[in-house]
């Protein structure tokens, strides 16, 4: 029986795979969930996919508060501009392990697809 983690994963890369389907490339919702993926694992302030050129641009600001705040100094970002061939690929390539980034996941999972009604904890008693 697979873990919970490995589950999250694998549910993560079919909803990857859904969003990089052809017809769902315009869907603003996939978008959404696209850009929401690359802005956590770049830890961006903003990101645009151009799908024509397969080119993705990350605004990063300067970390406001440290390295690990979400707050940017907007008033020194920068632009980084990533090329890719395959953005099915490009986006599995963004899935890590750990606590934090599972705990995104399942976030994810439930607000694009609903499927934390699949993955199940076991009950907390008090």
């Amino acid at each position: 029986m697979k873990n919970q983690k490995t589950l999250v994963h694998d549910e993560m890369r079919k909803l990857i795979k859904k969003s990089c389907a052809a017809d769902q490339l315009l869907n603003p919702h996939y978008y959404s969930f696209q850009k929401s993926l690359l802005k956590f694992f770049f830890n961006a302030a903003a990101i645009t996919i151009d799908y024509d050129e397969k080119e993705i641009a990350l605004y990063k600001g300067q970390g406001a508060q440290g390295d690990d705040s979400k707050l940017f100094d907007l008033s020194e970002t920068s632009t980084i501009k990533i090329s890719y061939d395959n953005l099915e690929e490009t986006l599995k390539g963004c899935l890590e392990k750990g606590h934090k980034p599972i705990h995104f996941y399942k976030s994810q999972l439930f607000h694009y697809n609903r499927v934390a009604d699949v993955i199940t904890e076991e009950p907390i008693s008090a």
